[in-house]
């Protein structure tokens, strides 16, 4: 019987991994060299050059409502909540009428989605005013420690003013380049307001909208 649960058990974690939501959940998660992402809508079409007529490289369709069970879901999405009917890939690169997005981002490969409309490429920067000041940030796992240093100024050599300590809540006011204009609500019920670092010299994502 003791065996039988724990199989049970085992089956039922499995399956609600396989059905969880796709959100970026360490820094390594992002592949380097993204500009920000693409919103598709409930597919997408994706070419070997910004070129309606070249060679297509991947197609998918998809449902919301089973979305999560395909495939190809883990290796596609930046972020996937299916119960919002909100998705994102990450973007890398433009041209006119064609964003370059990961359609494997295992493999890094990469193809050329067409706009159909201008609002569904967002650079990071209107991503995180949009997504950041909605939701508030979350800070990724494997961030080094140095960004959870609260700074008076949007400068690494500015006056350290406070600490990320098991934050609560890390409201966002702005971006001003790779520094963030925050308010923290720490464990300890501590509130500090300044400047942190969200995102890296090499572009590498420290923080990233807490989307839920």
């Amino acid at each position: 019987m003791k065996k039988i649960l724990i199989s049970l058990l085992f089956v039922l974690l499995m399956s609600l991994q396989a059905f969880a939501d796709i959100v970026p959940y360490r820094v390594n998660d992002v592949p380097a060299g993204t500009l920000g992402v693409y919103q598709p809508t409930n597919g997408i079409k994706l070419y070997a050059k910004p070129d309606l007529s070249s060679k297509v490289l991947f197609e998918k369709k998809w449902s919301y409502l089973n979305v999560l069970s395909t495939d190809y879901v883990d290796n596609l999405f930046a972020i996937l909540l299916p119960k919002k009917e909100l998705s994102f890939v990450y973007a890398t690169d433009m041209d006119e009428d064609f964003v370059q997005v990961f359609y494997d981002k295992t493999n890094k490969s990469l193809g050329w989605a067409y706009k159909e409309d201008n609002f569904q490429f967002l650079p990071w920067i209107t991503f995180y005013n949009m997504y950041g000041r909605k939701y508030g940030l979350k800070l990724l796992k494997d961030a080094p420690n140095t960004v959870l240093n609260v700074h008076s100024r949007s400068d690494i050599n500015s006056q350290i003013i406070g600490k990320l300590n098991r934050p609560k809540e890390i409201r966002l006011t702005t971006i001003q380049g790779n520094w963030a204009l925050v308010t923290v609500l720490n464990i300890d019920n501590k509130v500090d307001t300044g400047f942190i670092q969200w995102r890296g010299e090499n572009g590498e994502l420290y923080y990233f909208p807490s989307i839920k």
